[in-house]
């Protein structure tokens, strides 16, 4: 049975939007859904494949960290990743102290997110972990669009990058639109995040 990630939020969007994102971005993952803790629960009883799960705080049967607390206490050995719009620092201390693998707020970038199921992923498969589920570094990218990726990060625009660079602001733009396909990022601000999560050797 293939592996397995629990998408825990009653709202009727956001499981489907996470779990198209999870399907790109970590092939052969199957991602199940589930609107209350009590379904949730039923999910950890029979799904023995489950590696990660991603917790909206907010549930019709449970409220604040308590669904947090019973799902790690069932299965200590999934991570469970809080993905919450209750966006403060004394919940995200409570969070990490009461088993949370990490908190991440729904008014960052989705990116963010699939970065930490990224790193729960890694800590529930170890040695395990296919290549293809691995964060993406910029390892693909030519050593012009590491240089690229590199002034993006820097908040350089694309006419700044042609001059630091010597290049044509044509060659820049078309380098841009090339670096942010192989990073499978949707604009300079997710391949800046990105920058600043997995940064490249500088050139």
């Amino acid at each position: 049975m293939s592996t397995a990630i629990l998408i825990v939020d009653d709202h009727p969007v956001v499981p489907l939007a996470l779990g198209a994102l999870i399907e790109q971005r970590f092939p052969g993952i199957r991602p199940l859904q589930a609107g209350t803790l009590r379904q949730a629960r039923a999910v950890y009883q029979v799904e023995s494949a489950l590696a990660v799960t991603i917790l909206d705080l907010r549930l019709p049967d449970t409220a604040g960290l308590e669904g947090l607390a019973e799902l790690c206490a069932l299965r200590p050995e999934v991570p469970v990743v809080v993905f919450t719009a209750l966006e403060s620092e004394p919940l995200r201390r409570n969070a990490l102290s009461g088993g949370a693998a990490s908190v991440v707020g729904k008014t960052e970038l989705p990116l963010v997110l699939m970065d930490a199921v990224a790193e729960a992923l890694a800590r529930s498969l170890g040695d395990e972990l296919p290549d293809a589920l691995t964060s993406r570094n910029g390892a693909e990218l030519s050593p012009r669009q590491q240089q690229i990726w590199q002034a993006i990060a820097d908040g350089l625009s694309n006419q700044e990058i042609a001059a630091r660079h010597g290049i044509s602001l044509n060659t820049t733009k078309a380098h841009v639109r090339e670096m942010l396909q192989r990073l499978g990022v949707r604009n300079r601000t997710e391949a800046a995040t990105l920058y600043m999560r997995r940064p490249p050797r500088r050139i």
